[in-house]
């Protein structure tokens, strides 16, 4: 980079990234989730993503769990309530992908 203008300009996206923060909605006690029976599942193509809080506007509401088709190579994480100093925030479930030898060493 022997141009000048290209190292200001990258030097400012850089500190421009840097200070970019993704906000939480903070509560001061964790939320219970609904207790809901999960329904049988007739299909072993499928498995079930737990309900999960979801962050809207300053508050959280309840998405219902639901079955959706096993994704080959893939577990999904449910998500947690993450305590901080200034309350608790929810961490969302993910689709984590994994690969066999990982998941004999993680859970057997």
């Amino acid at each position: 980079m022997k141009n000048p203008k290209t190292k200001i300009s990258c030097i400012l996206m850089f500190l421009f990234i840097g200070s970019i923060s993704y906000s939480q909605t903070i509560i001061p006690n964790k939320l219970k989730s609904p207790k809901k029976l999960v329904s049988n599942n007739i299909d072993k193509k499928s498995v079930w993503v737990s309900g999960q809080w979801i962050d809207a506007n300053d508050s959280y509401i309840w998405e219902e769990g639901y079955w959706v088709k096993k994704k080959p190579g893939y577990i999904f994480l449910p998500g947690y309530w993450k305590k901080i100093k200034d309350g608790w925030y929810w961490i969302s479930g993910e689709w984590k992908k994994i690969n066999l030898k990982e998941w004999n060493n993680t859970y057997s």
